[in-house]
This record gives C-alpha cells, sequence and structure tokens, in this order.
C-alpha cells in the first residue's frame, strides 16, 4: 500500500463513509491511482466535507443507482442521476459539494495528473491539461465498465489482490482515459514481434521470484528495458497470456507440482506459492483446475 501523499484526496475522507477498502495501482511507477468502493444501504448520507483543492481528478463509477444535488464553483448542476455502470468525473481543481440524498454503492478513482502525463511516452501527447467531460455529466463507457467490474474481488479482498494485476489494470483505465477524454492520441506500436528472447527470460525470472504478484509491473518493464505498456502487450503477444494470468498459472503449475511430489500440508504450499492463505489458494485452484488441491492430490496419486 503507497503512502498517501500530503494535501490528497486519496483517501476520501471528506465523503465521511467509514470501512471502506481501498487498493493503489502505480502507473509507470510514477503517478498512483487509488481505488476504493464506498457504500451506504440507506438514503440521506447528507452534505459531503469540503475536499482537498489537488491536481487530481475523481471519477464515481456506480454499482447501483445513485441521485443527489451536486454543485460545482458554487453554481449548481443538473445531476438527475447517474445510473448503474456510468461514471461521473470531478477535477479537483474545482470547488465542487454534494448532498448525497440516495444510498449508493460506487468505486472511486483518484486520478493524479501525474499518472495521465506518465504516459506521455507511450501516447506521443502534449501534457493532458483536463479530461473533457462536463461537470455532473452521466457516461455510459464499457471499457470503464468492465475494467471496474475486474478489480472489485481485489477490492473485496485487498490483501490478496496481486500487485501486477491492479497495476495492469490501472495502466488500462489511465490510457483509456488518456485517449479518450484527454488530448492523447495512441502511438503506434514501433514493431509487434512480442519481447526478445532474453527479456521474456528476465521477466519469467523476476515474477517466479516474486510468485506472490507484489511486483509492479513498471519494475518488470524496466529490467527489460521497455515501459510498462508496450512490456504488457509484448509479453501477451510472446505467451498468449498478460504477465498476471501468466504469473497466476506458474503459481498453479508450482502448486500441482509440490502437492504431486511431496508431502508438503496445503498451508505450506499455499505459502510457497504466493497465496494470502490457505482457503485463497483453494478457491484459486479449484477454480482454475476444477477440483480442491486436496481431491487432487490424491487423484494424481492413484
Amino acid at each position: 500500500m503507497a503512502k498517501r501523499p500530503a494535501g490528497s484526496n486519496q483517501a476520501m475522507e471528506y465523503l465521511r463513509v467509514e470501512s471502506t477498502e481501498t487498493v493503489v495501482a502505480s502507473i509507470l511507477n510514477k503517478g498512483m491511482i487509488g481505488i476504493t468502493r464506498l457504500t451506504r444501504d440507506t438514503p440521506n448520507h447528507g452534505h459531503v466535507d469540503q475536499h482537498v483543492t489537488e491536481d487530481a481528478f475523481l471519477m464515481s463509477v456506480q454499482l447501483a443507482d445513485y441521485h443527489g444535488d451536486l454543485w460545482v464553483d458554487g453554481r449548481k448542476v443538473d445531476f438527475p442521476r447517474s445510473r448503474k455502470g456510468n461514471f461521473t468525473l470531478y477535477d479537483y481543481n474545482r470547488i465542487w459539494q454534494a448532498d448525497m440524498k440516495s444510498a449508493f454503492d460506487c468505486v472511486n478513482f483518484h486520478i493524479p495528473r501525474a499518472a495521465l502525463t506518465a504516459l506521455e511516452e507511450d501516447l506521443g501527447s502534449q501534457r493532458i491539461e483536463t479530461l473533457d467531460v462536463a461537470p455532473g455529466a452521466d457516461i455510459d463507457d464499457p471499457t470503464v465498465r468492465g475494467l471496474t467490474g475486474a478489480l472489485l474481488a481485489a477490492l473485496e479482498k485487498p490483501e490478496q489482490a496481486s500487485r501486477l494485476f491492479v497495476d495492469q489494470v490501472g495502466l488500462a483505465l489511465a490510457t483509456h482515459m488518456a485517449t479518450t477524454y484527454g488530448e492523447a492520441a495512441p502511438k503506434p506500436a514501433v514493431h509487434s514481434g512480442g519481447l526478445a528472447p532474453w527479456q521474456l527470460k528476465r521477466a519469467k525470472a523476476l515474477m517466479d521470484a516474486e510468485i506472490s504478484g507484489d511486483l509492479p509491473v513498471s519494475v518488470i518493464a524496466g529490467a527489460c528495458g521497455l515501459s510498462a505498456s508496450y512490456f504488457t502487450r509484448a509479453f501477451k503477444l510472446s505467451t498468449g497470456m498478460p504477465p498476471y494470468r501468466w504469473l497466476l498459472q506458474r503459481r498453479i503449475d508450482k502448486a500441482m507440482s509440490l502437492l504431486k511430489t511431496s508431502g508438503m500440508s496445503l498451508s505450506d504450499i499455499a505459502a510457497g506459492c504466493g497465496f494470502a492463505d490457505q482457503s485463497h489458494f483453494t478457491r484459486t485452484f479449484s477454480r482454475a483446475v476444477g477440483l480442491s488441491p486436496g481431491m487432487w492430490r490424491k487423484a494424481s496419486r492413484t
């Protein structure tokens, strides 16, 4: 978990919602996107506190229909409703206030401009001064909706979340926002041949050494002399799967080997293969293989 910078809204205390879960995605080892799920089962949460003015955006993706009143720079904004699956964008350089009237369930993304400008080399753009989304606009964006859905399991159990996976989703989100709503345009790849053999070998060795998935994708990419976004594309071309899926399969393969050839307990195998605990190991293994680790061990020895 990254330390929250001073003068940041990343923890979203001003919304006065307790018991939240947050994960943080590193964008090219520069900008840090904070991702938090906030819920309230009853209506009339009321007026939120004043946020800190900073060079960042709040993107709120609704998991259920929401309505309330909204003011930006002292003027009331037409904001009848934000529908399930849609997002609303707020610029923290402006002063906005909300009266949250309905119950809510949302995933909020704290997106510093640094997370967007970190993409300039890959996108070939000038500095992204803003994201072109009107205050209070209810935006239906299937890509944002899909990426948010991919993060729900990580927000439910952040202690079990793969850092590599969260970084990749954060990178995809920042790139999408920059190219779709900012002043950036995608830069064609120089070549599409995947990783060089030495790069693939080094990337696999690094991920294998940190099998829990806590190594940021930017570190792996840097060891290969590549940007994070280019590395992710090239790795998939070389292996047929993105880095986090390759790592998950590696963990399952290693667990299978230990189950078949050793007398280690399931809890020891879980720890040795990078799972948070035995229950996390059992759920992940069963989902991938179709049998629980204990049943698979028994079947493999008959």
